[in-house]
């Protein structure tokens, strides 16, 4: 009997330890803590992440702090709820105003869950990471850019920055245009093509570059804007046209729309998703230059429409919808084969509504051009193509009238008038002598202006 008690006793024993031991109320496990990648640079104002996760029990509490030197800051202390399993903290943090100096910091993060472990207390995580708090803009100094340059045109613009700038490009209005970078011994040379589109509602232009920090540094570029004439075309739209070429056009939700209302779908917004697409697509557009020498013209044809037409469109003498042209109307054979304006690698090939079968060519340095409204393609994604090479065949695909090529040029994905690209003159004069030094990457460059 007493020996029948004293196994039972400790069975129980045993069975309370297992209790503690492997019951989910006393779980031995930390919390997780997920911080920024190490060596992060912060500037006087920075937005982070902390993320914490703790199972089966959950969080009780979390303390953030930044430190540096004897210094601390407490940046976040809260406690939980029961049944909160993971949080994920935004951290805004302003080292300037809270007194750090430049150089290194550390973010201590401290989280405890409520397991019954440790007499009750729980379960504590402490994790930490080296942040870079840096203050001063990279040092940038203009070398050369495109001193005259035409409404809806191009210019380029050449410049050195110190090693810690990472992005860097030409701002115009809400457009950005893409610099690309070249290391030398001690600077980062940049070159980028920029345009000053209709589009873009502003006519000057600002060079913006930033550091790993995310510190600025932005001023103008000096250049002299030249008129263009803006031709203003007026277009009458009939039932046929609509029927032929609209509803073909319009999403299967919207096939029942009234002739107008039809137009106007497609004319304005599905417009605009293709104009976004294509400009998605070419934004891709690689570094090294590519092209070599001015761009070719669709062979024997004649210019129908210019960059920057401002189209109204009458429907029963009433006018319905407008539009901006971006790119050249070039008319010819019907089925011209059409030539690669220069040496290149294509980037897309396909239908996109409104501008039918096109093809995409990647000339570096944010130059693409755009050739649309084609019967077929004949080459193929990331193919090598060389001046003049045939890529396809011209037709009326899309909303194109009749037979013939819309081309385009495109600066880091924003249209510009492509007719100056086939000036040998005005490209040599504008942009080569611009980009010279960081095509040939010569030594030495002489520099007009400093920042």
């Amino acid at each position: 009997m007493k020996k029948a008690l004293g196994i039972l006793i400790v069975v129980v024993i045993l069975a309370g330890v297992g209790l503690v031991l492997f019951a989910p109320p006393f779980e031995r496990r930390p919390p997780q803590i997920q911080l920024p990648l190490s060596g992060s640079y912060i500037s006087s104002r920075a937005a982070l992440n902390v993320t914490i996760q703790d199972r089966p029990t959950g969080l009780k509490d979390i303390q953030i702090a930044l430190m540096q030197g004897e210094k601390s800051w407490s940046l976040y202390t809260a406690a939980f709820p029961l049944g909160t399993y993971s949080i994920q903290i935004p951290l805004i943090i302003e080292p300037r105003k809270l007194g750090l100096e430049e150089g290194a910091a550390t973010l201590l993060v401290r989280a405890t869950d409520r397991s019954l472990w440790n007499l009750g207390k729980g379960n504590t995580a402490t994790a930490k990471v080296q942040l870079i708090v840096d203050y001063t803009p990279p040092l940038v100094e203009l070398l050369d850019n495109t001193r005259y340059i035409y409404e809806k045109g191009a210019g380029a613009v050449l410049f050195a920055t110190s090693e810690d700038a990472t992005e860097a490009g030409v701002q115009v209005g809400r457009l950005f245009f893409k610099a690309y970078p070249k290391k030398s011994k001690k600077q980062i040379l940049w070159a980028a093509l920029f345009g000053i589109p209709p589009y873009a509602h502003s006519q000057e232009a600002r060079l913006v570059v930033k550091d790993r920090a995310g510190n600025t540094r932005m001023f103008p570029i000096p250049f002299h804007l030249l008129p263009r004439k803006v031709v203003k075309v007026t277009f009458p739209i009939s039932d046929a046209f609509i029927q032929r070429k609209i509803y073909p056009l319009l999403p299967p939700k919207d096939e029942s729309l009234p002739p107008i209302q039809a137009f106007k779908k497609v004319n304005e917004e599905v417009r605009q998703q293709n104009e976004e697409r294509l400009s998605q697509l070419a934004s891709q557009s690689s570094g090294p230059c590519l092209w070599k020498g001015a761009f070719i013209q669709l062979r024997n044809s004649e210019v129908t429409a210019t960059f920057g037409d401002k189209r109204t469109y009458i429907y029963n003498g009433k006018v319905v919808s407008h539009s901006i042209h971006l790119g050249y109307d070039l008319a010819s054979v019907a089925h011209a084969p059409v030539p690669a304006g220069n040496r290149g690698r294509v980037l897309f090939t396909g239908f996109v509504g409104i501008y039918g079968n096109v093809v995409l060519i990647d000339h570096g340095l944010g130059l693409t051009t755009l050739y649309a409204h084609l019967s077929r393609t004949t080459v193929k994604e990331g193919q090598k193509v060389r001046k003049g090479q045939i890529i396809g065949y011209t037709d009326s695909t899309g909303l194109a009238g009749g037979d013939h090529l819309h081309y385009g040029v495109l600066l880091s994905g924003h249209p510009v008038n492509p007719m100056e690209w086939w000036d040998r003159k005005w490209l040599r004069e504008r942009i080569m002598a611009v980009l010279k030094p960081y095509i040939q990457g010569e030594k030495s460059v002489q520099a007009n202006g400093k920042r």
